[in-house]
């Protein structure tokens, strides 16, 4: 086995990482639905505020498995670790040469290392923490439960309107003129809810950073839908961002949602999610809509549950201290 880095620019590598990205997801996530290739490529290609370092192992031409390596500039003294292996060279220790790759190849910035993975169900968290991830020295930091909701299905009450409050929602980005406020809360959306031991900081967006995010993704096809919910100054008070895929098999996902300290208590949360469902509904090819949040925030989980959602899968989150030999 060879292990060496992936050329992002070279298309036989990305095809092969492609491929076994999608077999090792689908191999452990019932009925996952991949971006198209040419989206998940250009989605590795594209820095978007991140620095990417993909690693490989190889025996002769044939990829066995790839991890990747991913900083933010917001945060230097964090380093992603993900690890895809192809289901025929699982537990042969492929993953775990990988995962030591990357963490090799990451910033001398780095301080811990992060990671996360989604399953079934609790027993085959524990048991991926229990053979995998603690031999690296990995520990759990948090648990995340991701809910589904079937919008052929939904039935989508609740208001959508608040006394005192605007709310509009509107497809492909913001109007400039609210991209700085909403950048502002994008960046408190893990930082002020519930997040284990992860301890994350505040991570403004830039204008300029939303809009280059707003570009790929729908330079992948995506449709993204947002609603914000104004106060009497105009001020955004709420936020959410749901981005729909091309594939309508594809779930579409809510990537965030925040009610502004001093805006809460009013249903904000629920009716700024509920426009961009019923704009999702509109928009005639989102058939499933996918969100998570942390099992210690009683607040959106409740939202969740009462809009419909149902519990389909467990993300688990786990970091461990970057100790410099």
């Amino acid at each position: 086995m060879d292990i060496r880095p992936l050329d992002l620019s070279d298309d036989a590598d990305m095809a092969a990482a492609y491929r076994v990205e999608c077999a090792a997801n689908q191999y452990v996530r019932t009925g996952w639905t991949p971006l198209g290739r040419e989206a998940r490529i250009l989605g590795w290609r594209t820095p978007n505020g991140w620095q990417n370092h993909l690693v490989g192992a190889w025996d002769g031409t044939t990829l066995l498995g790839f991890a990747a390596g991913m900083n933010s500039a917001d945060t230097p003294d964090t380093a992603w670790i993900f690890v895809w292996v192809d289901p025929a060279h699982q537990n042969t220790g492929v993953g775990s040469a990988l995962a030591r790759a990357a963490e090799d190849a990451s910033p001398a910035s780095t301080a811990r290392f992060v990671a996360s993975a989604y399953r079934s169900t609790t027993a085959e968290i524990a048991a991926l923490t229990r053979k995998f991830a603690s031999p690296l020295g990995y520990a759990a930091a948090t648990t995340e439960t991701v809910v589904e909701l079937d919008l052929r299905d939904a039935r989508l009450t609740g208001p959508t309107a608040a006394p005192g409050y605007e709310i509009s929602t509107y497809v492909n980005g913001v109007p400039e003129r609210f991209r700085e406020q909403v950048g502002q809360i994008k960046g408190l959306v893990d930082a002020e809810a519930p997040n284990g031991e992860l301890g994350w900081g505040e991570t403004p967006v830039s204008p300029a950073e939303y809009a280059e995010e707003i570009d790929l993704w729908v330079a992948q096809g995506h449709t993204v839908i947002e609603s914000i919910a104004l106060d009497l100054n105009a001020n955004v008070a709420a936020w959410t961002c749901l981005l729909a895929a091309a594939d309508p098999d594809r779930p579409a996902q809510i990537e965030g949602t925040l009610v502004v300290t001093g805006h809460r208590g009013h249903g904000l949360g629920a009716a700024v999610k509920l426009a961009s469902l019923h704009r999702a509904v509109e928009n005639g090819n989102v058939s499933r809509v996918r969100t998570s949040s942390d099992d210690q925030n009683a607040w959106m989980r409740s939202i969740n549950t009462r809009l419909g959602f149902m519990p389909v899968e467990t993300e688990i989150i786990l970091q461990k201290k970057n100790i410099r030999t």
